[in-house]
């Protein structure tokens, strides 16, 4: 996968978690860290894929 590939997946994995951010109305700040942790194991992932 290219940069542009991954950043296109990416912008598409956050736009998924912020929807559904949006729906479930959690408590903020646990909201947003299970956000940014999941944004995070998904980059992970996606840019170790990349290197295979």
């Amino acid at each position: 996968m290219n940069e542009s590939e991954i950043a296109s997946k990416m912008i598409g994995f956050i736009e998924e978690k912020e929807r559904q951010l949006q729906v479930n109305k959690l408590s903020v700040d646990q909201s947003r860290n299970d956000v940014v942790k999941a944004i995070l194991d998904e980059l992970e992932r996606v840019t170790s894929d990349e290197n295979q």
